[in-house]
């Protein structure tokens, strides 16, 4: 099995996911939901994480992205093979740019 290491920035997506849900939407129990959803498809890569495709993006593609859908949110990652380890880059939207977002900063400076 895989271990999930995240990066810099993906505590604030998901806070700030669940915030809006939380907060804005005023729907505390959709948030819930949403992080149990997230857990479970975070177990689920865990288990096999080349299941999922590369993303439609070639560049992104080269770098080994790959994505889940969690509800209307998407967790992009990929996968270091020598240390058994997936590498949580973001979690965003499903609507949102995300190959701009994805190309914004290199992941190694995204894992540190």
């Amino acid at each position: 099995m895989y271990y999930v290491k995240y990066s810099k920035i993906i505590d604030d997506d998901i806070d700030s996911c669940y915030f809006y849900i939380k907060e804005k939407l005023e729907a505390p129990r959709a948030a819930e939901n949403l992080m149990e959803e997230l857990y479970n498809k975070k177990n689920e890569i865990k288990e096999s994480p080349y299941k999922r495709p590369l993303v439609q993006d070639s560049y992104l593609a080269s770098e080994g992205i790959r994505s889940i859908k969690v509800k209307n949110y998407v967790l992009y990652y990929n996968v270091d093979e020598d240390k058994k380890c997936i590498n949580a880059i973001r979690f965003l939207y499903n609507k949102r740019n995300w190959k701009n977002l994805l190309k914004e900063k290199s992941i190694e400076e995204l894992m540190g």
